[in-house]
């Protein structure tokens, strides 16, 4: 699968769980963890690979919060496809219909990450790649 994962999330043990998850499921197990959107924003400019993308995205973090991460990355050109997931904590309705303004994103789930909703990811990204 032509696919680098990313993972940002400001919670630590949050941030390892889920990189663990993806790594079990049938994602690809290249994972790149970030405790902060701009360490993610810089790996993004800077990589060498040229796959797809998949993000898994926190919304509530200081400094850039996942609305802002998803505002830069709607100003920056790719040359390959970006899908993000919304993984949050939040179960606010208006952070969901938000979610739905942004055509990258692909899911939005609740936390934690499963290892089931990893699958389930996995088969949804199969015909977009």
């Amino acid at each position: 699968m032509d696919l680098d994962v990313v993972v940002i999330d400001d919670d630590a043990v949050v941030l390892f769980l889920h990189k663990v998850l993806i790594q079990k499921s049938s994602l690809p197990s290249n994972v790149n963890a970030f405790s902060n959107a701009g360490q993610a924003l810089e790996f993004m400019r800077q990589r060498s690979t040229r796959k797809n993308l998949l993000i898994f995205l926190d919304i509530n973090m200081p400094d850039i919060n996942g609305w802002d991460f998803l505002d830069y990355l709607n100003r920056l050109s790719f040359s390959k496809k970006i899908f993000v997931v919304m993984v949050t904590s939040s179960i606010n309705r208006s952070d969901r219909n938000r979610a739905e303004q942004y055509p990258l994103i692909l899911d939005y789930l609740e936390k934690p990450l499963s290892k089931q909703a990893c699958e389930e990811l996995y088969m949804k990204l199969l015909p977009l790649l």
